[in-house]
Formats: structure tokens, sequence, C-alpha cells
């Protein structure tokens, strides 16, 4: 059995045991995973992106163009529905060397193996935004990459549409390697210049932005296996060595080396008075980078 049937069985199986213990779950599940028309694992991202994304199911596969869809719809969700399948199907289109297949899969398989709040893949593909998220972006990024004018409105629908439903916003032309985790996605930004090594793990608040000084490539390029902390903010064309970490709440302005760990530092003083003891707090903050061997302050001089 391939890797590609364990996944899709692995699915399958998850949604019946969850629709037997969790019967409740059953119009969800009938309209997502469990939809007649899902075949395959891709078909079943495909079909819960697009129901989560327009809080509408596409038709039967019989009817995927056109079919009988709600008047307050925004975009038609049986071409909704194909344009992810046939992103999902494309293979001459890659992402950082990766076809969007191979892509979401292995996303798919990080958040299992990185997040301990997961314990299934049938939540990945339910309810984990930094995952569709994701998955909307790779279909957005085909279809500005395939654009005659260099830059498509359904791309920017898709980016647009995530944005307001996962609160992930991803310009369709960043690049994005495979096995990335967006843990709890909430407030992560990724600006149209920016690069994403394999492996990468943002939590929520992350921003790859620009200075607001520049044009043209303005966005950072991070490597593999990068972890990047809650609410930080990496900003201008610099680079992000692989393996490295940036803490939560940082502000980076600068390259970073491969495997070094950067962040914001904080001192607190108390101070003793007459009537009691009162904690003031006097808050130093200086961005750093560090190595094994050696330990750098924003000026480049070597502390101890």
């Amino acid at each position: 059995m391939t890797l590609m049937d364990e996944f899709t069985s692995r699915l399958f199986r998850e949604a019946e045991e969850t629709l037997k213990e969790e019967p409740e779950l059953e119009m969800l599940l009938n309209r997502t995973v469990l939809a007649k028309d899902v075949e395959s694992f891709e078909d079943a991202v495909a079909s819960t992106v697009c129901y989560r994304l327009l809080l509408h199911p596409p038709c039967n596969r019989k009817d995927i163009v056109g079919g009988d869809n709600p008047s307050d719809s925004m975009f038609c969700p049986n071409m909704l529905n194909l344009l992810l399948r046939r992103a999902f199907a494309n293979e001459s289109i890659l992402e950082a060397g990766y076809t969007m297949k191979e892509s979401v899969r292995q996303d798919a398989k990080a958040v299992i193996d990185r997040d301990p709040a997961c314990n299934s893949l049938l939540e990945v593909v339910l309810f984990f935004k930094g995952f569709a998220a994701l998955v909307c972006h790779r279909a957005a990024r085909q279809k500005w990459i395939s654009s005659k004018s260099g830059r498509s409105m359904t791309a920017l629908f898709l980016q647009s549409q995530a944005s307001a439903m996962f609160s992930v916003d991803i310009h369709p032309g960043a690049t994005i390697g495979a096995g990335i985790m967006l843990d709890h996605g909430t407030g992560v930004v990724i600006g149209e210049t920016a690069k994403v090594g394999d492996g990468c793990t943002f939590l929520h608040g992350v921003t790859l932005g620009g200075t607001g000084k520049d044009h043209g490539d303005r966005h950072p390029k991070v490597g593999t296996k990068v972890l990047i902390g809650a609410g930080a903010s990496v900003l201008g064309c610099i680079n992000i060595g692989s393996r490295s970490k940036i803490g939560a709440g940082s502000i980076v302005l600068r390259d970073i080396p491969p495997g070094a760990t950067a962040g914001n530092r904080c001192l607190f003083f108390t101070m003793k008075i007459a009537n009691g003891t009162i904690l003031l707090k006097f808050l130093f903050h200086f961005g750093s980078w560090r190595t094994s061997q050696n330990h750098w302050t924003r000026t480049g001089r070597r502390s101890s």
C-alpha cells in the first residue's frame, strides 16, 4: 500500500469512527470528508476548505460546474471546489520544488508530528486553520504564477477570504516550502516576496513583512526548520538562517545566522520604600542573537 493510500484510508477511517462516536457531527462530515464525491485525501481537503471558506458545501461531482447554488454565495462553491482539485492535480507548477499535493501532505504530517494538541489527521483537515490557510495559499499561488498579466484576481480573492475566515494573510506571490506548521495561525502575515524553507514552524502573530521603505524584493528569506515565536516581526529583505530560533515578541531587522537564537531580553529591578515594597519595572529591551560560542548585542560587540 502506498503512502497516498495510507493517508487517505487513515482519514476515512478516523472520520467513520468519529461519526459513530459523535453522530452530531454527521452533517459536517457528510459535507466534507465523507461527501459522496470525495475519493482521496486531496478531495477531502478540497471539499473541507471550500466549505470552510464559503460556509457552503459544493454540489456532487456530476454538478461540479454550475449547479444549484445559494444566491447569497460570493463565489460558486462548485467552481472553488474544482479550482482546488485542479491545483492538487497540477504537477507542472511547483512551489519550492514541490507539487501542491506533496506540500499539503507534508504540511498535515508536520502538524501531527509537531503539535502536541493534535491527535488525528481528521482534526487537522477539519479544524486547523493554519493548515487550511496554507492550502488556500498554495492554490492561490498557482493562479498567481500562471496568470498572463502577472496578477490574478482569483488568487487575491483566495488570499482575502482566507484572511477573513482563518485570520492568516499570505500573499499569493510568497514562496513557501513543505512541512510547514502555522501553530494556531491567528495573525500570521507573510508578504509577497517572502520565502520560507521546508519544515518551519510559526506561532500566532508572526509577521514576515517589509520595512515600508522598499519596493521589489522587500521581504524576509527564511531557511529550513526555523522556529519563530508568537508575535515576532521579521522585517525587510533579510536572511534567517536554517535551524535558527526567534523568540516571542522579537523584532528582527537584520540577518540571523544558521543555528542562532534571536530575541529580546528584559531586566526587572525592585525598590523598597518606607511603607512597604513596590516592584518598579524598569524594562530594557535589546535584541540579540547567540550561538553556542558567542553572545552578541545589537551593536555587534561581544558581551560576557
